[in-house]
């Protein structure tokens, strides 16, 4: 019997371990997908334009079919988790800045003592990062 994965857990697979980044990723990947609300004709793709490299890159090319490999992933370096989702031949854009508190929660403080404490604080920044109220998440401009 063959189990389908979720998206999350295919994200996981592809990136090779579970970290707050990678939830970053997942909730801009998902929240771009709504707010576009199109679908692409057959020769137009999906374009992100990134402004940090960040494991939430790996989202984006499982979730949004944007890989670096077609170049539909760009990756402006400037340090700042904003991110541009575009549909190539159309007009619509979507910009998503992540609020600066949220980036706190992607770093685990380096002096915990044991693997265990490791783990907790690792599932609970994703926790909070994957629930957290999208006004306190980040901001999304439309074009």
């Amino acid at each position: 019997m063959c189990v389908e994965k979720t998206p999350w857990e295919q994200v996981i697979d592809f990136h090779g371990h579970t970290c707050p980044e990678i939830a970053l990723g997942y909730r801009v990947a998902q929240i771009a997908m709504r707010e576009l609300g199109i679908k692409p004709t057959p020769s137009a793709e999906l374009k992100v334009t990134a402004q940090t490299h960040s494991c939430a890159l790996d989202a984006f090319q499982v979730l949004n079919h944007a890989t670096y490999g077609r170049g539909a992933l760009i990756v402006e370096e400037q340090g700042q988790h904003n991110y541009m989702f575009e549909y190539t031949g159309t007009t619509v854009r979507v910009f998503i800045t992540i609020n600066p508190e949220i980036l706190d929660h992607l770093v685990i403080p380096k002096d915990l003592s044991s693997r265990r404490e490791v783990q907790n604080a690792t599932l609970e920044a994703i926790q909070f990062l994957l629930s957290s109220e999208e006004s306190m998440f980040c901001s999304i401009q439309k074009e």
